[in-house]
């Protein structure tokens, strides 16, 4: 029911404004829906030929009703539509008195290779969802919804599945920002949601979260490149063949298909300025049946990116609490981590050279000579960093933290350092040598005790590593393998305006 929620929006906030009236009637609702549909052709057409709209506008004294149908609902009511209440407001602003989906329901989904379509019923107790909507983006525009006691029992010829949450908020938000650009905020809330599944032969599975909060930004929204990308991406669906033919092992791609998808391409430039999003899960439990569980107190998975200098920056978050399992043998669960937390990120690749290289995959004919020319352009810049700004985790007694990063100057070539600090290590070897289940890491432990600087109460592995020599705390790690044989030859870093060997 959110998706129906989103869909709506989503054509509102881009919709042109009407006219002002203390009275509405059947022409303002006529000439309305005649916007949008006018709206609707000038931004896909001519790659999509657009049906009529399938929402309808009515006049109801002061505000107009829109009524958007979901064909394949089925409905106690016999009514399966959305419904909103639209009252014009000054400053050609609108307001959005309620969004309602049916209360209860059923449809059908056939899945991909599935045997039988998937039967879904819903059930919403409570719901609700109103706001402010400034379709010239001269203001900004806020949407606020709520939806309780949700229950989704779903059945097919493989799996049955059931679930349910008790509440879920959501508030998004679109401000005008500098150049006629716009940022978007998107933050949302689920409380008690419960799952039981089971997939035909297998073992039921139960999962629980008290808790899912997730927050999407998304800054400096290029309104045209927006515009130009929902074209574009119309013309890609409009242009895939039935049956795509293929040359060898990859798809042969019609030449219709390969321009639309080119436009795709082009409208992603400068669409953005920043993206950003983070999950947090508190509170989560999974059971499964004749096998066991295991909980997370807190879990955190987060990604975003830019490129304000051109040069991509991305990167993933990835945070986990108190990860306890009361199906493993307690000397075994007291190892599991009680903390983790990791940010890999790429930086330094120009976005200009990954423009080039996706639009040179849509050429036909044979395209390794200009994948070699564009992964020359890449590393022709000072090659581009791979990094690992934070690294935390606890085992048992021990504690590691540590950072590292790669500057990668061609695909043979590279150099990147790495400091990693321990605490509490030689106890928890300590520990391994007396506990059973852990003694097939002692001799891990042990080789990385070897190659530790001791620094008070501390272990530090200082890591260098240029092309295939690394070195910890300046110890080759070549001459622990006490070989004869000659070493490989490291790579000459690359010079200014050099081109990299391949």
């Amino acid at each position: 029911m959110r998706l129906c929620h989103a869909v709506a929006l989503s054509i509102l906030f881009l919709a042109p404004s009407a006219a002002i009236a203390d009275d509405v009637g059947p022409a303002q609702a006529e000439a309305l829906q005649q916007q949008l549909q006018d709206w609707l052709a000038g931004l896909l057409a001519p790659s999509v030929k657009l049906p009529k709209l399938p929402w309808q506008v009515k006049a109801d004294h002061d505000h107009y009703v829109v009524t958007w149908p979901m064909p394949g609902l089925t409905t106690p009511s016999g009514v399966p539509a959305v419904t909103a209440n639209l009252r014009p407001l000054d400053g050609n602003r609108w307001s959005i008195d309620s969004i309602a989906s049916p209360a209860s329901g059923s449809f059908s989904v056939t899945l991909p290779q599935a045997e039988a379509p998937v039967r879904t019923q819903f059930d919403i107790r409570h719901q609700d969802a109103h706001g402010v909507i400034d379709p010239a983006f001269n203001s900004r525009s806020q949407l606020h919804s709520e939806l309780s006691d949700v229950t989704l029992k779903s059945e097919g010829a493989k799996q049955l599945q059931e679930q349910r949450f008790d509440r879920h908020r959501m508030d998004a938000s679109l401000t005008p920002a500098k150049g006629g650009r716009l940022d978007l905020l998107i933050d949302s809330t689920t409380d008690g949601w419960n799952s039981a599944s089971q997939v035909k032969g297998s073992n039921p599975i139960a999962v629980g979260i008290q808790s899912l909060h997730v927050v999407a930004q998304v800054n400096g929204v290029n309104r045209d490149r927006f515009a130009s990308l929902l074209t574009a991406t119309s013309g890609v669906i409009g242009a895939w063949p039935p049956d795509l033919p293929k040359q060898g092992e990859k798809p042969d791609l019609p030449p219709e298909l390969r321009g639309q998808m080119r436009l795709v391409i082009d409208s992603l430039q400068d669409l953005l300025s920043s993206v950003a999003l983070q999950e947090t899960l508190d509170g989560v439990e999974v059971e499964m049946a004749g096998v066991g569980g295991m909980s997370i107190k807190r879990f955190v998975l987060g990604m975003g990116g830019e490129a304000p200098d051109g040069r991509l920056h991305a990167w993933i978050d990835l945070a986990l609490d108190e990860l306890a399992s009361p199906s493993l043998p307690p000397k075994v669960a007291a190892y599991l981590p009680r903390h983790i937390e990791i940010r890999p990120s790429l930086s330094g690749v120009v976005m200009a050279d990954l423009h080039k290289l996706a639009l040179d995959a849509t050429e036909d004919g044979t395209a390794n000579d200009r994948f070699a020319g564009d992964l020359d352009a890449i590393f022709a810049h000072g090659g581009f960093q791979l990094g690992l700004e934070t690294l935390s985790f606890d085992l048992g007694a021990a504690k590691i933290d540590g950072n590292g990063e790669v500057t990668v100057v061609s695909p043979d070539a590279w150099h990147g350092t790495a400091h990693v600090v321990a605490t509490g290590f030689d106890d928890l070897t300590t520990q391994a040598r007396s506990t059973p289940e852990l003694q097939s890491a002692l001799p891990a432990l042990i080789m990385l005790r070897g190659l530790a600087k001791q620094d008070g109460n501390r272990l530090v592995w200082d890591i260098v590593s240029d092309g295939p020599k690394t070195t910890v705390n300046g110890l080759d790690l070549s001459q622990l393998a006490g070989s004869d044989k000659p070493k490989a030859k490291s790579p000459a870093v690359q010079k200014p305006g050099q081109k990299p060997s391949r």
